[in-house]
C-alpha cells in the first residue's frame, strides 16, 4: 500500500556527503581471488583497502516538474506482466499536494 507525504517546494541546495562502506568486490578484504588469480591480487574496486566512498546528495525535497499534468501508477518494468502506466490517474497538482493514483 502506498502512502501519501505531502512535499514542499524547497531551495536546491547542493551538498555532497561521502560516507566510507565495505567493499562489495572483495567483502572488505582488500584481496580479490578468482581463477586467473590463485594467490590472491589487491582488490582494483578499492585498490586493496577493503572499502568505497560514495558522494551522495541526502534527499530533503521532491523536485518538482514542469512537463507532468497527469500522474498514474505504474505496472513495473517486466514485459510479460505489462510496463506502462496503469489504473486512476490524478493531476499533478493533487500528487504535489499528496494524493496518490489508486489502482
Amino acid at each position: 500500500m502506498l502512502h501519501a507525504a505531502v512535499y514542499t517546494a524547497a531551495p536546491v541546495i547542493y551538498v555532497m556527503e561521502k560516507v566510507r562502506t565495505k567493499c562489495g568486490s572483495c567483502g572488505g578484504t582488500g584481496l580479490y581471488r578468482g581463477f586467473a588469480e590463485p594467490a590472491g591480487v589487491a582488490c582494483l574496486n578499492c585498490e586493496g583497502t577493503g572499502c568505497r566512498t560514495i558522494d551522495y546528495e541526502p534527499f530533503t525535497a521532491r523536485v518538482d516538474r514542469t512537463d507532468v499534468a497527469t500522474v498514474r501508477l505504474s505496472r513495473g518494468t517486466f514485459i510479460g506482466t505489462g510496463v506502462g502506466p496503469a489504473g486512476g490517474s490524478v493531476t499533478y497538482d493533487e500528487f504535489r499536494r499528496g494524493k496518490v493514483p489508486t489502482s
